[in-house]
């Protein structure tokens, strides 16, 4: 969801709505005890950002229900060259997970 909004909103009013705007996305892993998974967003290339006026619902979506809900954190920054945000979650919380398999009850 936070990469969708991150997209959306490019195209719609940040650097991919300009002809010379791009997106620069990096990850990584971090080696230490904790292990977390690191993504940083960039643009560049797009209009002037100015910080908005008030929190929109993908701006709430990025820096509360994604921590919240991935006990991760996010930071969303407006910057003039661009919009930026980095988002820091345990690795433990991506990791696939077996599905239990439920057993149809049995009549005795």
């Amino acid at each position: 969801m936070v990469i969708h909004e991150l997209c959306t909103n490019a195209v719609k009013y940040g650097a991919l709505s300009a002809r010379a705007g791009h997106v620069s996305i990096s990850w990584a892993v971090s080696q230490d005890d904790s292990k977390r998974f690191k993504l940083r967003w960039k643009e560049r290339g797009g209009p002037t950002v100015r910080e908005p006026s008030r929190k929109s619902f993908g701006s709430r979506l990025i820096e509360q229900a994604l921590p919240g809900q991935l006990h991760g954190e996010a930071r969303l920054l407006f910057e003039p060259d661009g919009v930026s945000c980095e988002v820091n979650i345990p690795l433990s919380v991506m990791q696939e997970r077996p599905l239990a398999i439920l057993a149809a009850p049995t009549s005795s």
